[in-house]
């Protein structure tokens, strides 16, 4: 509950629209494997990890390619559906016991409706995902595994011991051997 707290603080707003926004959150607890949203499905809210962790995937040809993390205090949403309200492409599943916190579209836009100040928090949670996005593509476009593996690190401090190399790897688009060489080679040139 404090992290959203944080956030309504970091933006200015008043505690009156916590308040009013926090009377509109309802809680989901996930067990481990249990999927927050499918392939399909159109989402229609977004959340904030209270505790656990979460991966992104999409399917191709029976394999799965890891597209993001949620941590602890991370917003989680599949963001192009929620925004088009289009089904998904993607699948987002606990990889541990995960708590989060959401609003739907429809609360969040009657919020905005009736105060206008909402829009700094829905522009703030655009801002994240838009600029989570374009530095995961221009890394691909640009950066050595490697550097991807660094940019990972910096994006999700301490993602290293709670997810496992197979999805971190998965994440920069190489096989967990390639992962375990750069990271060898990494430690090796400190």
């Amino acid at each position: 509950m404090e992290s959203l707290k944080a956030v309504f603080e970091k933006l200015e707003l008043e505690m009156h629209h916590f308040e009013k926004f926090n009377d509109e959150v309802q809680f989901k607890i996930l067990k481990k494997k249990e999927y927050l949203i499918q392939e399909g499905a159109v989402c229609d809210f977004i959340g904030i990890v209270n505790y656990g962790k979460l991966r992104s995937y999409v399917q191709n040809d029976g394999a799965e390619y890891n597209n993001d993390f949620y941590l602890e205090n991370s917003f989680v949403t599949a963001y192009t559906s929620y925004l088009t309200q289009s089904p998904t492409n993607c699948n987002i599943e606990a990889l541990a016991e995960t708590e989060i916190q959401y609003i739907t579209l429809k609360q969040f836009n009657r919020l905005i409706e009736e105060d206008l100040a909402f829009l700094k928090l829905a522009k703030y949670i655009s801002d994240i995902f838009f600029i989570r996005k374009c530095r995961r593509e221009t890394s691909f476009l640009k950066n050595s595994a490697a550097e991807r593996l660094e940019l990972l690190y910096k994006t999700y401090p301490g993602i290293e011991q709670q997810v496992s190399q197979y999805h971190i790897a998965s994440y920069l688009g190489i096989k967990p051997e390639s992962l375990s060489r750069i990271k060898l080679l990494t430690y090796i040139n400190k």
